[in-house]
Parts: structure tokens; sequence; C-alpha cells
């Protein structure tokens, strides 16, 4: 049995192998990676044993004992390739790399069977540079390296990416990488002399470089990958800028919202891309992140980003970074906060609020007209009451007196019509009184009370009702929708005489269609899709732009009915109200119709 310096320094790496296997296999809530460790110990530890017992049966058949080495050997590329895949992305599913397992069994069938072909090896050596090799070993040797390269490299790179280049983790894991690998390329090049028993005491000292760095700095503990996992995960998009504006880190929440208008990638320069796109104002931004260096502190701040096709508000968070030490300023952390839909709910509460200010006004408007009208009416119809006592005197009258009568009779008489349509108008104002009532009433009392706007504005309202059809709802309310149709159809005349078509007609399904016309100059097509959805006007200070928006509101809230329109510029505008016919009178009429066709059945 011989002795020597190379069977010590095995039996020494055993041993750390089967402590280390151990301390793994102890360790409570084990990972995938810890599990993969206990993976490669396992491996080397039957590597170091075949060869242990190779150097102790010395002359007997070594390279039988070099064949059971090959069974760890040909797997522990593959081993490291999972133990990389995994530290690079925790959830990586390993089935995935299962046809890598493809050509190590290949090889151990090949080398198992080399008697007879002497494919892998023509002349066996524990020398490397003694041997020679057959051609499948140059395959086996290719494969290999190119696994165990693209796995340290990965595994460089991911440790670079959680624990940053200059780390110790990252120190450990490049050493106990480039050792291995680069000794074992010269040796199987013959650049240097090695023999077989260098490889695994190599690869021992690779992963006792990563086991210092997962028990010491924790380079390989799920924390930091968890880490990485939490920031990609947040609902806040962040990146993370030096001095000159040169990228350092970013989150995948800033990459998916900023994708379309921003590929912003590390080391490119964001100044210079915001400066290029003008997505907002860089001065303001460079001056808040001076302000925040300045004040020690975070600042937030709200910046509006918009371009073709984005159109976004932020509230960003201006963290200063600097280092402990020395108290240096080295870079700026920018946490954008999507708050659009929050600046939208404000904009829409504000133009509710404004709706129910001007419908408050209008109550106590209403409240107050109601008063007065009633107030009017009371002195008017006395008067009109002495007027007909004075027209019936049997007292002798010449033809000037008589028509100063007859004058006064048909004054009064306006005056109480006026009266009467604006009451029926207003009387409902603030409640919400619901009963059958006749479109042309509404109509007439519309068309009293807008009279004075017809006149002065020499437009003539021409209205056809073939049916004097019943709604059920808010008389009140169907009343503003006309009163705005036409004050806005007189409007679009731009103080030029004109006409306004008022139709009444029946409509398929017990529906009602009324339609408003004007031959003025149209609704411009920039804002036709807005005309129902927003508060808007095309008078400045003359509208309020509340009157179709409270028009659809009314048709659509109070009469479940549709309005619509079509409108040319230069040729005019008609809008379009359907509504249902009161339950009442739809019930008489389908009865009539059924009626109809018995009859003619009869006949």
């Amino acid at each position: 049995m011989i002795f020597n310096t190379t069977l010590l320094l095995l039996l020494i790496t055993l041993t750390s192998c089967f402590g280390l296997m151990i301390d793994l296999a102890k360790r409570k809530n084990n990972t995938k990676l810890h599990r993969e460790f206990i993976l490669i110990y396992t491996l080397l530890a039957i590597y170091l044993l075949a060869l242990i017992l190779q150097i102790l049966f010395n002359g007997v058949g070594q390279i039988y004992f070099d064949y059971i080495t090959y069974v760890a050997g040909v797997y522990l590329p593959v081993a490291f390739m999972a133990l990389a895949s995994t530290y690079l992305k925790p959830e990586f599913d390993l089935k995935k790399i299962l046809w890598m397992l493809i050509v190590p069994t290949v090889t151990l069938i090949v080398l198992w069977t080399n008697d007879i072909h002497h494919l892998f090896f023509v002349k066996y050596s524990i020398n490397i540079s003694d041997g020679v090799v057959g051609p499948y070993f140059i395959v086996h040797s290719v494969y290999s390296y190119v696994l165990l390269t693209f796995a340290l490299f990965t595994l460089i790179y991911a440790s670079i990416r959680n624990s940053g280049f200059f780390s110790n983790q990252t120190a450990l894991i490049v050493l106990g990488s480039m050792v291995p690998l680069f000794a074992n390329v010269l040796g199987t090049f013959k650049i240097i002399p090695m023999t077989i028993y260098v490889t695994p005491v190599l690869f021992m000292f690779a992963t006792i470089c990563y086991a210092i760095a997962i028990f010491k700095y924790k380079a390989l503990n799920i924390t930091p990958i968890a880490f990485r996992t939490v920031i990609d995960t947040m609902s806040d998009a962040f990146i993370v800028i030096s001095n000159d504006g040169t990228i350092v880190d970013k989150n995948l929440t800033f990459e998916n919202i900023f994708k379309e208008i921003l590929k912003a990638n590390r080391e490119d320069n964001l100044f210079e891309m915001i400066e290029k796109s003008n997505l907002l104002d860089l001065k303001d931004l460079k001056i808040h992140i001076k302000e925040s260096r300045k004040m020690g502190s975070i600042i937030k701040e709200e910046y509006h980003i918009i371009n073709k096709t984005f159109n976004k508000y932020f509230e960003v968070d201006i963290h200063p970074i600097k280092i402990k030490s020395n108290s240096e300023y080295i870079g700026t952390l920018l946490l954008f906060r999507d708050i659009t839909q929050h600046k939208k709910d404000i904009q829409e509460i504000e133009d509710k609020q404004e709706v129910i200010v001007k419908q408050g006004q209008l109550v106590s408007i209403g409240e107050l007209a109601g008063g007065v009208a009633h107030d009017i009416n009371t002195p008017i119809s006395a008067i009109k009451t002495g007027i007909q006592m004075l027209q019936e005197m049997y007292i002798p009258r010449d033809e000037t007196e008589k028509e100063l009568l007859f004058r006064m009779s048909n004054c009064t008489e306006k005056i109480i019509k006026i009266v009467n349509s604006m009451r029926n108008q207003i009387r409902n104002l603030g409640s919400d009184q619901k009963f059958n009532f006749k479109i042309s009433e509404v109509i007439e009392d519309v068309r009293i009370i807008a009279y004075n706007e017809f006149q002065k504005s020499r437009c003539e309202l021409s209205v056809n009702i073939e049916d004097d059809l019943s709604v059920y709802g808010d008389p009140t309310k169907l009343g503003q929708v006309f009163t705005n149709l036409f004050l806005n159809a007189i409007q679009a005349y731009n103080e030029k005489s004109g006409k306004i078509e008022v139709s009444v007609t029946k409509a398929p399904s017990n529906k009602i269609m009324v339609q408003v016309r004007d031959y003025a100059g149209g609704i411009p097509e920039n804002i036709k899709e807005f005309v129902f959805k927003n508060i808007l006007t095309t008078k400045g200070t003359k509208g309020t732009g509340l009157g179709l928006y409270l028009a659809y509101s009314v048709i659509k809230g109070e009469f479940s009915g549709e309005i619509t329109f079509e409108s040319s510029e230069g040729q005019g505008t008609t809008f379009y109200i359907l509504l249902d016919r009161a339950k009442e009178e739809s019930k008489v009429s389908v009865a009539q119709e059924i009626n109809n066709e018995d009859k003619t059945e009869i006949k």
C-alpha cells in the first residue's frame, strides 16, 4: 500500500466533502440550492473515493477505477448548470435541462466499452500529458467545458447582479469558478503537466469557495434573489441613476410602464433620453434632484408624461443616495407612482360637483321663480277680471276705447299664458314627481317661454306633431332638455335668422321619436365625440357647457331613452330623442291595433 502525498490530499478533500454534505443535510428548511449542492458534493465524493481506491490498488486495473470516477465526472457539469440556473432564477424548472444528461450517459457507455473500440482512450495514463485519447474524448471534453463555462459565468453574472461587482461574494465565486476551469483546460491541452487526481481537488476548491460564500457571506442565500423578486413585482416603478444620469438599476415595473416610449437599458443616460424624447421638463427634474441633496431628504413631485401614445400622471419620489462614510452623493433613486386614475377621479368629482352646484342654483331659482309667478298671476288675474267686467258693462264706448280694452285683454291673456307655462316648467324643479304627460304640452310651454329668444334672433320654430303622444316621467326635466336644444339651435345661427324644426312621430316597439333640427353651421368634427361625455362649450364665456351634458343625463337617467345626433359642418344638426310611450297609452294602442286586425279578418 502506497501512502503518498496525493493520497493524503485526496483523503482530506473527501473528508471535507463528507463534512459539507452532512452540514447541508442537517440544515432546516433546505432550499433547492442546498439540495443541488448536496448533489454536487455527492458526485465529488464518488469521484474522490474511486481515485483513493485506485491509489490503494496501484497497478491492479487502475483504468477501471477511473471508469467509476467518470460516473461522477460526466454529470458534474450538468449539476453545476442546474445550480447556476436556480441561482439566476429561483423558480427555474430543472426539467428543462434534463436533455443535457444525454451526452454524459452516452459518454459512460462509450467509456465502459472502450476496450472494444478505443474511441475514448487509445492509451490510458494517470498523467494526462502521457495519455492518448480517442475521437469521442474530444466530443465529451468540448461538451463538458461548454457546460462548465456557461454555468460558471452564469453564477458570476447572477452574483454581480445580486451582490455587486466588488463584493466579497462575487470575488469568491469568481475565484472558485476560474481556478478549476483554467487548470483543466491547460491540462487537457497538455500545456501544463497534470494528473487525473488534480481535477476533483480543484472542483472541491471551487465548491469550498461557494460554501464560504453561502455560510459566511450568504451569497447564495435566497434573500438577495427574493429582494430582486420583490422589487420586480412592486406596483411602483423605480430607476437608479448616477450623478451624470447613467442608469445603474431599474425594476421590471419600470420597463413594463415605459417600454413603449423609453427603452432604457443599463449604462444608457436617462438625462439624454429624456431630453431627446421631450417627455418631461428635464431642467425641472435636475433642480429637484439638487434640492433633495441639499435638504438630504426625499422630495415628492408630480409629472405629467405625455406623447402621441402615452398620457399618464406620476408622483415621483426623488431619493438622494450617498455613502455613509463620507456623505458623498453617488446617485439618485426615482420612484414613479402612477396617479393617472386618481387624477381622473378628482376631475370627475370636480365636474360632478360643478353640475350639482348648478343644479342646486336651478332649484333655488325655481323656488324663487315659482313664488314670483304666483305673485304675478294673482294681480294679473284680477286685472283680467276687471277688463272683462268693463267690456260687459252697457256703457256707450267709442271704437278707440273698445280697441284699447281688447288689447288690454289680449295682453293680460298673454301674460297669464307665459306665467302658467313658466310655472309648469319650474314647479317640479328639485322634486322627483313622475306621471303621464303629453309631449305636445311640454313643447308648447317651452315655445312660449322661449318666445322672446325666437323673436330676438328672428328664428322660426316649426312644430309638427303627428300624434299627440304621452310619456311617463318628469315633464319639467324633459322641458329642460327641449329648452337647451332650442337655445343651442338659436345660438348656432350666430344672430342670423333661420329655421328650427321639431317633429314628434311614432317609432317601432312602442317608442316615440322626437327630432330637433337646425340648418346652421353644425358641430365641429373634433368635438363630436365629447358632446355628451364632457361638460364643454364652443361659445366661450357665453356658454356653461352644461346643456347637452344635462340633456344626455336626463334622457338616459330619467327616461331610460336614447339621444343621438347627426351633424355636418355648414349644413346643420339634427338631434334624435327616442322615448318610451306611457304604459297606459301603450296598452290602449296595442288593444286598438288588435281590434283593427280583428275587424279586418271579419270583413
